[in-house]
């Protein structure tokens, strides 16, 4: 695939190795054994991004919010197919003391209300 392409997974992939300040080829994109392929470092880059967001709101810097806020949705299709809302669901994370958790409970949730409305 020319680099002119992009997937949602090499988005994610240029978005992780940002956040986590590694070269391109770092954090690879790898295939699951249903057939998936996700990119290495997803849980990680939310990580920090989840911290991210959180100082950028407690200091009202709604450009750093928005930016990070970009990433960390981009992580949750992913974190779906891997299993984390199995593991930890939507409303686990939502927190009154992090609205970056929070945001990624909302975004898992309403990604899973779109999908099973559009299994109806």
């Amino acid at each position: 695939m020319s680099s002119s392409q992009s997937t949602p997974q090499e988005s994610l992939q240029a978005i992780n190795n940002r956040t986590l300040g590694t070269s391109a080829d770092s954090f690879p994109v790898v295939t699951l054994p249903g057939g998936d392929q996700v990119p290495t470092g997803t849980v990680g880059a939310l990580l920090v991004n989840i911290r991210a967001y959180d100082a950028a709101a407690a200091a009202g810097d709604a450009d750093a919010r928005d930016t990070l806020a970009r990433a960390i949705r981009a992580a949750v299709p992913v974190l779906q197919r891997v299993g984390m809302f199995d593991l930890f669901r939507p409303d686990e994370w939502t927190s009154d003391r992090s609205q970056g958790r929070t945001l990624v409970g909302q975004t898992a949730a309403a990604a899973a209300a779109a999908a099973a409305k559009e299994q109806s």
